[in-house]
């Protein structure tokens, strides 16, 4: 009678020490759905913040040269201002302040339309970032869904085996 429950005792042993190291398998098993879910959810963010200096330096770029633009059109502007002041009959600089409106006006033009142009990839670069973070908000997403799946299933795995 003792050898039998000492074969009782032991086969159970056995059964509860199987059960914990699959029950260890299972947990290490969501762990690691975890530490890849983390890896990837940084690799999403980090390729999200890649693009979105990416668009900012675009949009510094573009403001910049519409910078440019702008100063030399006034430049050219002041050029043709400049130009009235050296007149010296009055019909000379009645021409020269004709000529340096037009001017002043056809700079106005370009530094309006150089600063539109900048706007507009200012706000594309913005679009662009939004979308580069937004899909990096659902790659982090799915990647943590994934890993809560696994460890759900680790789970149930290890319910089933108790």
């Amino acid at each position: 009678m003792k050898k039998f429950i000492a074969v009782i005792a032991s086969a159970l042993l056995a059964t509860t020490a199987f059960e914990q190291a699959a029950t260890a398998a299972d947990a290490n098993d969501a762990q690691k759905a975890q530490m890849k879910a983390n890896s990837e959810k940084m690799e999403a963010q980090a390729d999200a913040n890649k693009k979105k200096a990416e668009a900012q330096s675009d949009a510094a770029k573009a403001q910049a040269s519409a910078n440019e633009d702008k100063a030399s059109a006034q430049a050219d502007a002041d050029k043709k201002a400049a130009k009235g002041a050296k007149a010296t009959t009055a019909a000379e600089a009645s021409g020269a302040r004709n000529d340096a409106a037009k001017a002043q006006t056809k700079a106005n033009k370009k530094m309006q339309d150089a600063q539109a142009k900048a706007d507009k990839k200012k706000h594309d670069a913005a679009n662009d970032a939004n979308v580069a973070q937004a899909k990096a908000d659902e790659k982090k997403v799915e990647a943590q869904n994934d890993a809560n799946k696994k460890a759900a299933d680790a789970k149930v795995d290890a319910a089933k085996k108790q």
